[in-house]
């Protein structure tokens, strides 16, 4: 199974198109995840004229987002597999590398430019290539 790491960021979209390209070539399954942290919300005692309003981070619905984002890339693949869809309330980095023991390739997108490893890769990414249980493909920017 290829574990790929999606935020709906444009870095994390192509790590999503590469393990799709990469499951129509080797026949795996390809396991989506989106890791996201639940925002508190404010609610006033009294109303003092704010609303919360659909889009704001408390009305998130991280499955609808990570499935738009499948089928949108998806759309992109010719052969494209079905993707399972995980999404998971918690940190990124530790939930793809507690996910990838199950996992026989992680996929995950880059961010940066810099020569530091963690601006280059991303803080997500670098703690994956730290601690990743199976071997990681990080996609770089340009691909």
């Amino acid at each position: 199974m290829i574990l790929v790491g999606v935020d709906g960021s444009p870095a994390s979209r192509k790590a999503l198109r590469w393990a799709l390209e990469q499951a129509v070539r080797t026949g795996d399954t390809v396991e989506a995840t989106m890791a996201w942290s639940r925002e508190p919300e404010f609610v006033p005692a009294v109303s003092l004229g704010v609303h919360p309003h659909a889009d704001s981070p408390a009305r998130r619905h991280p499955a609808r987002e990570l499935h738009s984002i499948v089928e949108q890339v998806r759309a992109t693949v010719p052969g494209a597999p079905d993707v399972a869809e995980v999404t998971i309330t918690g940190d990124a980095g530790t939930a793809l590398t507690r996910a990838s023991r199950q996992a026989d390739l992680l996929v995950v997108g880059s961010c940066g430019h810099s020569p530091l490893a963690e601006v280059f890769l991303g803080s997500v990414a670098a703690d994956c290539v730290r601690h990743t249980a199976c071997p990681i493909v990080v996609v770089p920017p340009e691909a």
